[in-house]
């Protein structure tokens, strides 16, 4: 890069795209050695997870979490009954609920009592309900560990889309058993479940090249992993003792809550002598993604938020430096497309001083272009090789393993999906750099994002909702579009792969929203991954028992009035509790139900009748 701008010394221009190019050429050559590592440890066999091994029995008592915040009652429960069915009666199950919604919570409580009926005293089976959300799930954990930590050697956190097996479970505690230095252990989940056409090409995607990222991640790191939050098991005195987390100073986005809990826990207990390993080859860990794009970049603003919160972490006192890095990593990875967008601009700007008059043709540049062709052929090869090495790596790592090739559909099946996914991701890639940096100009500028459920249902998103969205990006591309082929046409080839992404960005949303599409992908074999191929029991059940399930009353919280039963139930649940809120409202929402009904009361009203315990009863 040096070399193309020596010619008549450097700019101000200039020297702000050095800067960034070495930034941004080093972050993504970190990625490629990553994998790069990843191959060398699969080739070489080598041990990823150098621990003891597993006692066959375990004295150990372990919870698993389930922390919910305004789910799908029904697939919550039935992923919670199929993980309970693989795993056996030696775990207990806590489905920790902070939700605000009053229909999910009197639905999350009917459905907990029929399945705990249906199992019998011997489910163990447990369900809390939050009244107030105090630190959003880092809380929720947080309350159980003060309440009923004490009980268990060991917790699992999951997801509500999450999914275990139970050998996969009965293994990580014998792990844990087995060494008692280690505090975490992460089961890298595998992503899977949804049908639309995005979510296969980002199952695909987990499958063929994760395995090898995660290699090398665990090849480098060693016990000085991280915890991502989720499928994973943890010692409970170790994070009862290191764990808690303060609230930062100042106001959100940067101050008040951690809301990225799981890197900074991993950090602690890191920095109190604990080990955090990371499992790439135990298996049986699944998690569902997102079923669009739109909600991909709706998932990433929360996690864009947290992860730039770390900015406030990642020189806090006693910190390893594998955790330092995990943190900048994290941090890196958000605030590496603003710094992309501005390295394009900037080489924009430049070209624009060296573009030749209209009336000149290219004679005046043609001087600079030969003699820099050496130069920018080196600079598009390497950058090539960094950006499509790890796929072509992890593919070709992949093709080794005939049994893994055989459950992504064979050879020509593994080589056409990857063909294709390299071209959506290269025209998604300027789209979530655009999200990206319009999130971290907001965060910059002081804007906190809420704490919303995600979406995790596939459906075909509606093109005015996704026009009106994107929109932006579209016009962001045809200016840049405009002024690059306007102004610098010589050099407007080297932007089409980027302007083309920005150009269809909402049809490119639609068609990959949409269900129908994910079908006709996996009858041409398109994006299968092992758990369509080969199948998959906690899978396919959790399924089976969310398809077969009836459901209940579409608004059950009025049950809690016209029911005995449910009402009797929800008082027993509440145990006494008093309304959070001022007693003013709650007086308030109780006159409003007897002037209106039922039907008349807001979700706010049903929220406060529904937590106090002495207005229900008055009632």
């Amino acid at each position: 890069m040096a070399g193309v701008f020596q010619i008549d010394g450097f700019t101000l221009r200039e020297g702000i795209i050095m800067v960034l190019f070495a930034i941004l050429f080093a972050w993504i050559a970190s990625s490629f050695w990553m994998v790069a590592f990843g191959a060398f440890a699969r080739w070489n066999k080598i041990d990823l997870l150098p621990l003891k091994p597993p006692a066959e029995i375990s004295a150990a008592r372990t919870a698993i979490l389930m922390p919910v915040y305004n789910e799908d009652v029904t697939r919550v429960f039935s992923a919670v009954r199929a993980i309970r069915e693989s795993a056996g009666p030696d775990f207990d199950f806590y489905i920790l609920s902070d939700s605000t919604n009053p229909a999910n919570w009197v639905a999350e409580e009917l459905e907990w009592q029929a399945l705990a009926n249906e199992l019998g005293t011997d489910a163990h089976i447990y369900y809390r309900h939050r009244a107030r959300n105090t630190g959003r799930k880092a809380g929720n954990i947080q309350d159980f560990c003060e309440n009923w930590g004490q009980l268990y050697d060991y917790m699992v956190i999951l997801d509500a889309d999450s999914l275990m097996t139970g050998n996969t479970l009965s293994r990580l505690v014998g792990l844990m058993d087995a060494n008692p230095k280690v505090a975490l252990i992460q089961a890298p989940p595998q992503l899977v479940g949804r049908g639309s056409l995005f979510a296969r090409i980002q199952q695909f995607a987990s499958s063929a090249y994760g395995p090898l990222y995660s290699a090398g991640l665990a090849y480098l790191q060693g016990p000085d992993g991280n915890y991502w939050g989720h499928n994973a098991i943890i010692r409970v005195h170790a994070f009862m003792q290191h764990c808690g987390l303060p609230k930062l100073p100042g106001r959100p986005p940067f101050g008040g809550e951690i809301m990225s809990h799981d890197f900074v826990e991993a950090a602690l207990l890191r920095r109190a002598g604990w080990e955090v390993w990371m499992a790439p080859d135990i298996g049986g860990s699944f998690e569902e993604p997102p079923p669009t794009l739109m909600d991909y970049l709706i998932r990433d603003r929360r996690w864009c938020q947290g992860n730039l919160q770390h900015l406030r972490v990642v020189f806090a006192k006693g910190l390893t430096l594998p955790s330092r890095l995990h943190l900048a990593m994290g941090i890196m990875s958000y605030l590496s497309s603003p710094l992309w967008l501005l390295l394009l601009v900037v080489s924009i700007l430049e070209m624009l001083r060296f573009s030749p008059p209209a009336s000149s043709g290219l004679e005046s540049v043609l001087p600079l272009m030969v003699s820099h062709a050496g130069e920018l052929s080196v600079l598009v090869l390497a950058t090539m090789v960094l950006l499509f090495g790890p796929k072509l790596l992890a593919v070709l790592t992949l093709l080794e393993d005939v049994p893994a090739t055989r459950a992504h559909g064979g050879t020509a099946a593994v080589i056409k999906s990857a063909l294709a996914e390299a071209i959506f991701s290269t025209l998604m890639a300027p789209i979530v750099m655009v999200q990206h940096s319009w999130y971290v100009v907001t965060i910059v500028m002081g804007m906190a994002t809420g704490w919303n459920a995600q979406t995790r249902t596939d459906r075909a998103l509606p093109l005015g909702l996704v026009a009106a969205k994107f929109a932006p990006h579209t016009l962001i591309g045809a200016a840049a579009a405009f002024v690059i082929y306007s102004y610098v046409p010589v050099d407007f080839d080297w932007f089409v792969p980027l302007l083309a992404g920005l150009l269809v960005s909402i049809p490119l949303v639609v068609l990959s929203s949409s269900p129908l599409l994910g079908r006709l992908a996996r009858e041409d074999r398109f994006f299968l991954v092992p758990s369509e191929t080969w199948g998959s029991k906690v899978l396919g059940r959790a399924h089976a028992l969310a398809s077969a399930h009836a459901g209940v009353s579409a608004d059950p919280q009025r049950l809690v009035l016209e029911n005995p039963a449910v009402r009797e139930l929800h008082l027993a649940l509440l145990n006494g509790a008093r309304s959070p809120a001022d007693p003013l409202q709650v007086w308030s929402a109780r006159e409003r139900l007897r002037r209106r009904g039922p039907s008349g009361l807001s979700k706010e009203d049903w929220a406060l009748l529904l937590s106090d315990s002495d207005g229900l009863k008055t009632l």
